[in-house]
């Protein structure tokens, strides 16, 4: 508890205890480790921990325990060659990786980590870790003092090793790319078939279903929608909004768009394009969801027909 760097975390705690209880524990600890406690101690001359600072040092006494006792049972690689330094191994990981690592870990143990990188870097990391545990890491952050080398040297070794292990698995897919997965086995279904599935979907889970639909129908799908439905679209939507959609597209959908305008449409679509110029990508999203939309719309009621 008491080697060097967990002399903040001891500190308090000891302060927290009678004077009888706390020199029975002193005096379990090396001389020196000792030694340095009570001159501390006597330095302090300050009143027992108030409840707040009190559990924040048990929770970062835990922490440390819990890190002090996982095993660590080398690989077979490791036995072979001399072992690298595991500290320089994890600043060297990239923050995706370390990320994904250090996922699931306690939040003392993620700061102690976080540590010993360079703030750019532990900011990245920082960036890729869950949302709602950012701020608890943040907090362990300024109360870590010292860093042990005796506890950082074995988690930062478990961690490297955990990296290595995701490295050489498959990653796993994202919510994202499993939506998108989702959407693409449905398309591959009749509309009349897929329909169902998505009801059910919708009545599941209302938020996914969403998002299905968002990736069901995609820009591209316009060069297979027969030219008379597609003029009937064309004329729900303004020259604006198709020409940003429009934008950055396969020429091929916007050759089959243009040859379903009257030339005078053509003439300001192409005015249009050229006073865009650069557009965001969520403005060019936003627009094709208008247009996508329209084109969801039609195939429900049976005005549009998507050719396979």
């Amino acid at each position: 508890m008491a080697d060097g760097a967990g002399d903040d975390t001891a500190l308090t705690l000891l302060r927290a205890l009678p004077a009888e209880a706390a020199e029975a524990i002193l005096g379990r600890l090396p001389a020196d480790a000792a030694g340095r406690l009570r001159d501390r101690l006597r330095d302090a001359n300050t009143p027992p921990p108030a409840g707040p600072e009190l559990d924040a040092a048990l929770a970062q006494f835990f922490d440390l325990q819990r890190i002090a006792e996982r095993p660590t049972p080398p690989t077979p690689a490791e036995e072979a060659a001399p072992p690298a330094n595991p500290i320089d191994e994890v600043r060297g990981l990239p923050p995706d990786r370390l990320a994904r690592a250090l996922d699931g870990e306690q939040p003392g143990a993620v700061a102690l980590v976080l540590s010993c990188l360079d703030p750019a870097a532990a900011g990245q990391v920082v960036r890729r870790l869950p949302a709602d545990k950012r701020a608890d890491i943040a907090l362990r952050v300024t109360k870590l003092g010292s860093r042990n080398p005796d506890l950082l040297g074995p988690l930062a070794k478990a961690v490297a090793e955990k990296a290595r292990r995701l490295a050489e698995a498959p990653p796993e897919p994202s919510y994202d790319e499993l939506v998108t997965n989702l959407a693409d086995m449905l398309r591959a279904l009749p509309r009349l078939e897929r329909g169902p599935v998505i009801e059910k979907i919708e009545a599941s889970d209302p938020t996914l279903a969403a998002k299905v639909l968002e990736k069901l129908y995609r820009i591209d799908d316009l060069v297979r929608i027969p030219d008379r439905q597609l003029q009937g679209l064309l004329a729900e939507l303004d020259v604006k909004t198709i020409a940003i959609a429009l934008k950055n597209t396969d020429p091929a959908v916007r050759g089959k768009v243009t040859a379903n305008m009257s030339s005078r449409a053509r003439a300001v679509l192409d005015e249009e394009s050229e006073l865009l110029g650069e557009v965001p990508a969520s403005r060019i999203k936003e627009a094709q969801q208008t247009v996508l939309v329209l084109v969801r719309k039609g195939e429900e009621e049976g005005k549009i027909t998507i050719e396979e």
